[in-house]
């Protein structure tokens, strides 16, 4: 059979929650256009929060390509500050991850889902516990990953070990470079760091 007719047959059965389509757009949200990325048709809403300096598209490509669009309304967005939410430039005041928490919930809202549940890498998952404590009756389920509680000494050598941007490897720092440009990475990287 040839090759072009085996896809054809397969591709018409393939069923809308393997789709790819992504819309992307803007939202006001306390102050700040707040970008964000969203697919699927489902009951169940999940922000997907990205790690430090990283965006939706940066941190959760797969994720928004291949969760199950049948069950799931996937939305992934950038933070005040990064990717696409710019301006403003990411600032960090004492309380940056209640601030993104507050920024997450009220997307959220904006866009009318009355509960979510979130998928938090990194910074994310900080911000996805914050939001889960102060908004519990909003947060349905959350998946954490890489948060931490606290900064220990050796985190604070790590985090001198890895200041110089361009030492990261090619696969890490490519796409963020794409995204912010090199001398806007680094500024933002050492701003936090």
């Amino acid at each position: 059979m040839p090759r072009n007719l085996l896809y054809s047959l397969l591709s018409s059965h393939l069923s809308p929650h393997f789709s790819t389509s992504v819309t992307s757009a803007k939202v006001a949200v306390n102050g700040v256009q707040l970008h964000y990325q969203q697919t699927g048709e489902g009951d169940h809403a999940v922000l997907l929060l990205p790690g430090m300096l990283g965006s939706g598209e940066t941190d959760f490509g797969p994720q928004l390509q291949n969760l199950d669009k049948k069950l799931f309304t996937v939305v992934a967005w950038d933070p005040r500050g990064y990717g696409h939410s710019r301006p403003p430039d990411r600032d960090f005041p004492a309380d940056f991850f209640e601030r993104d928490a507050k920024d997450a919930v009220d997307l959220m809202k904006a866009l009318k889902f009355k509960k979510v549940s979130l998928l938090g890498w990194s910074d994310g998952g900080i911000t996805a516990l914050v939001a889960a404590a102060k908004y519990p009756s909003y947060i349905h389920k959350m998946v954490i990953w890489g948060a931490n509680a606290y900064v220990t000494d050796e985190d604070s050598m790590i985090y001198e070990g890895i200041r110089d941007v361009s030492k990261w490897s090619e696969r890490t720092r490519k796409p963020l470079e794409a995204l912010y440009g090199s001398l806007t990475l680094s500024l933002g990287w050492n701003a936090m760091a």
